[in-house]
């Protein structure tokens, strides 16, 4: 995320302008077809107008069914204010969107849903969930139209990865809207010359729709905390007379796309054509690794090791004799057949199941995720996180491995694993880091509190 000020000086709207920002290329009037579905998604009331002012309206004009999803009331736009609480600012800000929607002749569905404004990082997953649940039954094609996923405002960068990550499930069309990113981006950035241009239709007035937010163009009084969020130079960006998009097609013809959901089918096809597909019992790497893990896991007495995806189960014997007890996941049944006909250790439960639809009982002082991580999404990784927060131990300790290699048709890669796990942790000691071939984190989550520190995220 982008570290930048609304209080900064913006790049001023006409080096956009002689960079040729209004000759990019014409986003399709096609999209807007009254056969499918625009759904909106906004961050903030404004989102709407700032970045899409163009597409609602020409979406009004062609009578196309548009959904708008508001997912917060922008309560904590003023945080200094000494005049209007947070929640007296959220309800001027709600009632101006409305007037905007009236504005831009928009008859849209529109919900407005209740997420604290500056924290949809936090609650990725349920806002997944929304936008998934809304999408799930609209008539086909669709269209998610969002911020742009890399604005550099944490709610606009949440919600347009999201929408991202709907978008590849749904099949559908993307569009990402800019807002902050003229502010504190210069043309040298060659990001937005792949981009598209919709020109505003005639009948639409974007100064009255602007106007529609007093409470971010003008003070709300004259002390200090009130001033207005918006600048005049700021407004310059969006009075250029269209909306600019980021465009990402997932209706077009792509590689597969692997998840969680297909880990079962695909790993049991994988373990029929072969009883150690990848040679984790004789290959020198899969060894070495192997031995390292043991090696650099802290000597405790562990009461009950959860092992996440064990495939053949070799790594899962020798938890096993550091353990009183061990359960190890696979989505494969043919994998676990094959663990099961090698392992008589009393001590080791093989379980089918997969993560995170599938979560086995127990407490667990230990958690092992090995060459499993980059089969989930970000959004069933935070689910996974979820899970082990709310059976381990107060004190636990986690195992991360992951091969550092190029990961094809599967959503994440070792870095995108470790550190976003790590990120999630508030309160860990990283024990052991090795970053080479592969990459093994090995940490310690201790809250002195006895209150498990992911709960407290969750």
């Amino acid at each position: 995320m982008t570290d930048f000020s609304h209080l900064d000086a913006t790049t001023p709207e006409a080096d956009w302008i002689n960079a040729g920002i209004l000759t990019l290329p014409p986003l399709s009037s096609e999209l807007l077809s009254t056969s499918g579905t625009v759904v909106v998604l906004a961050a903030h009331p404004d989102d709407e107008a700032l970045g899409a002012s163009a597409l609602l309206s020409s979406a009004a004009e062609a009578g196309c069914d548009v959904a708008i999803l508001l997912f917060t009331a922008g309560e904590n736009s003023h945080p200094r204010s000494s005049t209007q609480s947070a929640e007296q600012i959220g309800t001027i800000r709600i009632g101006e969107f409305h007037t905007a929607l009236r504005r831009l002749g928009s008859r849209a569905r529109t919900r407005v849903l209740d997420f604290p404004d500056g924290g949809l990082a936090d609650h990725r997953d349920q806002v997944f969930t929304k936008i998934m649940s809304e999408t799930a039954h609209v008539r086909r094609p669709i269209t998610i139209v969002a911020p742009f996923s890399r604005d550099g405002h944490s709610d606009h960068e949440s919600l347009g990865a999201a929408a991202l990550d709907v978008g590849r499930r749904r099949e559908a069309l993307v569009l990402e809207y800019p807002i902050w990113y003229w502010h504190w981006a210069a043309p040298d950035d060659e990001l937005w010359r792949s981009w598209r241009f919709l020109p505003d239709p005639a009948a639409l007035d974007r100064r009255a729709v602007l106007d529609s937010y007093p409470s971010q163009t003008t003070p709300l009084s004259d002390l200090i905390g009130d001033e207005a969020i918006l600048s005049p130079d700021q407004i310059d960006h969006y009075l250029r007379g269209g909306d600019t998009f980021s465009v990402t097609d997932f209706s077009v013809a792509a590689p597969p796309f692997n998840d969680a959901n297909t880990a079962a089918q695909v790993f049991d096809e994988v373990h029929t054509e072969s009883s150690d597909p990848w040679s984790v019992r004789d290959s020198e790497y899969e060894i070495a690794k192997r031995r390292t893990l043991l090696d650099h896991l802290p000597r405790e007495n562990y009461s009950h090791i959860l092992e996440i995806g064990c495939s053949i189960g070799v790594l899962s014997r020798e938890l096993a004799s550091r353990s009183r007890r061990v359960t190890a996941l696979d989505a494969s049944p043919q994998a676990l057949r094959i663990a099961r006909k090698t392992s008589d250790a009393p001590n080791l439960d093989f379980v089918e199941a997969t993560v995170p639809f599938d979560w086995p009982e127990g407490v667990f002082d230990c958690v092992v995720l090995s060459e499993t991580g980059f089969y989930l999404s970000r959004c069933q990784l935070n689910q996974t996180l979820r899970l082990i927060a709310e059976s381990t131990t107060p004190r636990f300790v986690l195992v991360l491995c992951h091969w550092t290699g190029e990961i094809r048709d599967w959503p994440l890669d070792a870095d995108i694993v470790h550190d976003s796990i790590l990120e999630f942790l508030p309160h860990h000691r990283r024990q052991v880091h090795i970053n080479g071939e592969y990459r093994l984190d090995i940490v310690i989550v201790d809250d002195d509190n006895s209150v498990n520190p992911l709960q407290e995220r969750s």
